[in-house]
């Protein structure tokens, strides 16, 4: 989400560092000659745009689809596990749809209205919004990826990491102590370029948050299925208990697909926010095709992890009502 400002000398050659190979060209600035720059470099969006032709709309237009479809799954699931749920999980998963659903809210409007604040008649008061709507999307996706373990845990009975960070008060603190931090830090840096390093720690803080508990889908997933076996004993090839074996292997490959996809998710992340991408890159523009690729692997990965979510819920909660007394995952 970022935007290369416009001034009265944009016909002016930017003077780049020639130690480093990056792209270096002229600005040609689009927008309202008033729309002051953001930390973030970003591509020469209107060269950009032309480069990329058809690609653009596609990325747009599919990627906002696929959010919309996010949100109205949310909403529908949203309703049916507040009828289905047993009442200690109903909150966990009203919460952690609450959470998808305002990711995809807010996802799909920024890439239908003004996608990565592209257009060529963006202001400021919409700049900003792009941003702060975006950094919030973001923090709910890794919320609800962060319940979604929680209730794995405990609708399994595994243990994993201190108590008193497996519970939901603690992580909608610390959801919204990061809402609070991303939309500070987007002010001040707003009003005070200089004060950058507070974006950098909030894009750091995101990622290293996600790669932990990205971890944690792949530990717990290896614990159930350690338990399943050492349950089951010489009953673990058992034909009668087949059905709920295969639902529980079911769940672990899913399990562990989810904490792949959230390693390689918030692995890129932490590259963009440490890397040619951040706020501390010294360049007007980053190169467009590179570009494209890095947003396009982090939106497929961003859907991927939302569908990921739903298919665990639906199948822990399927493992967990219908599973054999024999068979234990704690």
């Amino acid at each position: 989400m970022e935007r290369e400002s416009t001034n009265s000398n944009a016909t002016r050659p930017r003077r780049m560092n020639t130690s480093v190979q990056k792209e270096t060209v002229t600005p040609n600035y689009t927008g309202d000659s008033s729309l002051r720059s953001w930390a973030e470099p970003s591509p020469n969006w209107l060269e950009a745009i032309k480069e990329w032709n058809w690609l653009w709309e596609v990325h747009i237009y599919g990627f906002g689809t696929i959010f919309v479809l996010i949100t109205v799954f949310a909403m529908l699931y949203l309703i049916y596990s507040g009828k289905t749920t047993f009442s200690r999980q109903r909150l966990h998963l009203a919460v952690m749809n609450t959470a998808l659903f305002t990711a995809g809210v807010l996802r799909a409007l920024i890439l239908f209205w003004d996608a990565y604040a592209s257009s060529n008649d963006t202001t400021d008061l919409q700049l900003l919004v792009c941003i702060i709507s975006w950094g919030i999307s973001t923090a709910c996706i890794t919320s609800s990826f962060s319940i979604m373990l929680l209730i794995f845990l405990e609708t399994t009975k595994i243990s994993l990491g201190p108590a008193r960070l497996k519970n939901l008060p603690c992580l909608m603190s610390i959801t919204l102590a990061n809402i609070f931090y991303l939309i500070m830090s987007d002010l001040v840096v707003w009003f005070h370029p200089r004060a950058k390093v507070m974006i950098f720690i909030c894009h750091v803080t995101f990622a290293i948050w996600g790669l932990t508990v990205s971890i944690g889908y792949l530990v717990a997933a290896i614990r159930m299925w350690r338990n399943l076996r050492s349950s089951l004993g010489e009953m673990f090839f058992n034909r009668a208990l087949d059905r709920d074996a295969r639902r529980i292997r079911r769940l672990f490959v899913l399990m562990c697909s989810a904490s792949w996809l959230g390693v390689t998710k918030f692995t890129l992340s932490l590259y963009t926010a440490i890397g040619e991408y951040g706020v501390f890159a010294d360049i007007g523009y980053v190169k467009s095709w590179p570009w494209f690729a890095v947003q396009s692997s982090l939106r497929t990965l961003e859907s991927l992890m939302c569908v990921f979510i739903f298919f665990i819920s639906l199948n822990n909660r399927k493992t967990n009502n219908s599973t054999s007394p024999e068979i234990s995952l704690a």
